[in-house]
């Protein structure tokens, strides 16, 4: 079965900056064939509700930081949905046709850093082994308060490249495509120019700043 064409946006709010809605436009434009759907903090918590038993929501419901309900929001849609999700201050250089293949069940890449797997852009079926192992990882970890100011460890790239290889160790022939090339090798774009800065304007507003001062987890 093919990743149903369709991408995954969130942020707190729908109201976007100028240069964000640019990158938006060029990405639907470059993938006419692709549906678009963009879920703000509302959006999500009446997913989470419909689509998923109580733990789900009640356990979104703990984190204190718009980064780690991110995480949480993308591997449950695409578990869910599938598709592609990439992070709201990232852009696409070329269209998903030359980078996702029909037969392909989820597509990965390698990050610049060692051990770790690309989690700023994720490409799935829905119903995948990795992003079940992912979610049942992630809600541990926020229900027993294993990182508390530590939102990488907590429900960001370190627990997604924990799910993969935990989900390979007990079945290596689940299905996967690794892209040959680091961190999507120029297809995806980590961080376009002045996204940050637009998005957050306030260096403290930032989620790397905001776990140091306080727990992330309620």
């Amino acid at each position: 079965m093919a990743i149903p064409k369709q991408i995954f946006q969130t942020f707190i709010t729908k109201k976007l900056p100028l240069i964000t809605r640019y990158h938006v436009w060029n990405m639907k434009r470059k993938n006419p064939e692709y549906q678009y759907y963009f879920y703000d903090d509302d959006d999500i918590e009446k997913f989470l509700t419909e689509e998923f038993p109580p733990l789900y929501i009640e356990t979104y419901r703990k984190l204190r930081i718009g980064a780690a309900k991110a995480d949480f929001f993308r591997y449950a849609v695409l578990y869910r949905k599938g598709g592609v999700y990439l992070d709201i201050d990232s852009s696409i250089v070329k269209p998903f046709k030359e980078l996702i293949k029909e037969n392909d069940e989820a597509v990965i890449s390698a990050e610049r850093h060692e051990n770790l797997y690309v989690q700023w852009a994720l490409i799935f079926n829905k119903n995948h082994p990795f992003l079940k192992k992912t979610l049942d990882l992630m809600i541990d970890n926020i229900n027993t308060h294993r990182y508390p100011h530590d939102i990488h460890a907590t429900t960001g790239p370190t627990v997604f490249s924990e799910g993969i290889r935990q989900t390979l160790q007990e079945n290596p022939a689940t299905p996967f495509t690794l892209f040959d090339g680091i961190e999507f090798r120029g297809y995806l774009k980590f961080k376009y120019k002045l996204g940050k800065f637009f998005l957050y304007k306030k260096r403290s507003q930032h989620w790397k700043q905001m776990q140091k001062h306080q727990e992330i987890i309620f």
